[in-house]
């Protein structure tokens, strides 16, 4: 499936500005437009205008999606900060353990450090998993070296809460994706409705009033809003 991609050349939060600007034009000079279109022009055109720029107002700002994503990132990185630690003193444990069943350098420690140094999330969920796998398997070696169960269930507890945190932030992040694509399908269908006007206010008023024609121009009406942004900031 193709990405949708944006029909309009502003930023996301200057269309529906954009779009109200439009619409004080539309209004004034409603008769003309009838004129020139009746079967398009009619009240149910206006009604659904407005519903389309209510729509476009109503959209969750990305910035609101990307501060709740950033929930699970910081719980990543406090599951981070516990591991080293935890890894330094388990390494010391297998480097005197025997018998293991496998050699220490494969024991899952590297993989595990390295992942995490990475960043690799996935990376370290599979090494995690090996490196409890191989715990079990040689429990009473490294019990007898002073590994603890509530050592082990550390790791188990790191291990689940990555596992479960990195699934939370890949659901948030689809479901971020799928807003954003339903956001601009929403954004591309007020746009739609606003180049209708612009592009029949040229019709009606490139040749006959300029000033009225500067204001189903979107270079001209975008020029204005961020004008006023900017006075509004002063």
């Amino acid at each position: 499936m193709d990405r949708l991609t944006r029909e309009f050349h502003c930023r996301i939060d200057e269309l529906v500005p954009l779009a109200r600007l439009l619409r004080v034009s539309y209004v004034r000079d409603q008769a003309d437009f009838q004129e020139l279109l009746p079967e398009d022009y009619t009240t149910a055109f206006l009604s659904g205008y407005d519903a389309h720029v209510a729509a476009a107002d109503a959209l969750e700002a990305t910035s609101v999606q990307i501060a709740r994503r950033m929930v699970f990132t910081e719980r990543i990185e406090a599951v981070y900060k516990e591991l080293p630690r935890t890894l330094d003193f388990l390494e010391a444990r297998v480097r005197r353990a025997t018998p293991l069943t496998v050699p220490a350098d494969r024991f899952g420690l590297e993989q595990a450090r390295r992942a995490r140094n990475n960043d690799d999330h996935s990376g370290l969920e599979a090494a995690l998993k090996t490196l409890l796998q191989n715990i079990e398997a040689n429990k009473a070696a490294l019990t007898a070296k002073g590994q603890k169960p509530a050592d082990t269930q550390q790791l188990q507890d790191l291990y689940e809460a990555l596992v479960k945190d990195t699934t939370s932030q890949g659901s948030q992040m689809s479901a971020q994706k799928g807003n954003t694509e339903e956001n601009m399908t929403v954004l591309n269908a007020l746009y739609e409705q606003m180049m209708h006007l612009f592009n029949d206010g040229k019709a009606l008023y490139a040749r006959s009033d300029k000033a009225k024609a500067e204001d189903y121009t979107f270079k001209q009406l975008l020029k204005r809003v961020r004008r006023e942004r900017k006075a509004d900031q002063a």
